[in-house]
Parts: C-alpha cells; sequence; structure tokens
C-alpha cells in the first residue's frame, strides 16, 4: 500500500483598498453569508484591516492547490459583484 502524502498549508492574505469605508464595510457584510460551511481543511477570515478603507481576506487550505484557487476566484468574483451593485445603488 502506497502512503498517502499530506498536502501542504496554502496561506494567501488579500487587502482589498476601498475608495469609501461604508463601500468597504457594504462588502463585508454581502460576503458573511458566503463564509459558512466550508470543508475540512479550508478556512477564509475577512475583516476590516486597522487602516480605514481596507478590507483583509485571508485563505488557508491544506486541501489542494487547485482548492485555492477555485476558492480564490470565487471569493474576488462575488467582490466584485458586490462593489457593481453598491456602485449602482
Amino acid at each position: 500500500m502506497t502512503p498517502t502524502l499530506a498536502q501542504p498549508e496554502l496561506s494567501v492574505l488579500i487587502q482589498i483598498r476601498f475608495s469609501e469605508k461604508n463601500e468597504m464595510y457594504a462588502v463585508l457584510r454581502s460576503l458573511i453569508p458566503d463564509n459558512i460551511n466550508f470543508p475540512t481543511g479550508l478556512s477564509i477570515e475577512i475583516s476590516p484591516s486597522e487602516k480605514e478603507k481596507e478590507l483583509l481576506l485571508r485563505i488557508r487550505c491544506n486541501i489542494g492547490f487547485e482548492t485555492l484557487l477555485n476558492t480564490l476566484d470565487e471569493l474576488l468574483e462575488h467582490v466584485s459583484i458586490a462593489q457593481k451593485v453598491i456602485s449602482h445603488a
């Protein structure tokens, strides 16, 4: 039987700067419902930074690089959609 190799833990920190503090908080609130029920080995932390208009996204993944990339793609797409909705409100 061949031993299974453990996946390395991958971590990504993304900082997104906004022109307005209220826009940053609106995007943050829009992402909260998406931040639940992750598979074991994947975690996401979303928080405002100490800088006034910056959102921090911390993603940790030890279930594969492809899972990390797919999660990043989906998360950034949700940020983009939220920004478009907010700018047209």
